[in-house]
């Protein structure tokens, strides 16, 4: 193995791990939503909490610690429809990253 090729893969076991991270970053960002005047972070906890839930409307505080009245099933919806579609794309994204590393 010559010092060159051993250059190129470290290269690209480091351009790997940077853009696995922005991705991460990304993923993070997009998964938020906006209802009622106030920013929410989607988590898989927030979507159980809602399931859980019996009310059709609740007060959750949201990423700026406002309380905000919301309806239970319209924002269960919206959170899970956003949370399928990022957490969708970030494993598409990540999997097109593992493959043009190995290339």
């Amino acid at each position: 193995m010559n010092i060159e090729q051993t250059l190129t893969e470290i290269k690209q076991r480091t351009d790997y791990s940077i853009n696995k991270k922005i991705l991460k970053e990304t993923v993070l960002k997009d998964l938020h939503i906006a209802y009622q005047n106030g920013l929410f972070a989607i988590t898989p906890y927030l979507i159980a909490f809602l399931n859980s839930w019996d009310d059709a409307e609740l007060v959750l505080e949201d990423t700026f610690e406002n309380p905000i009245i919301i309806n239970r099933e319209e924002f269960m919806t919206l959170c899970k429809q956003q949370y399928h579609k990022v957490m969708n794309q970030w494993y598409i994204r990540h999997d097109q990253l593992k493959k043009e590393r190995k290339v």
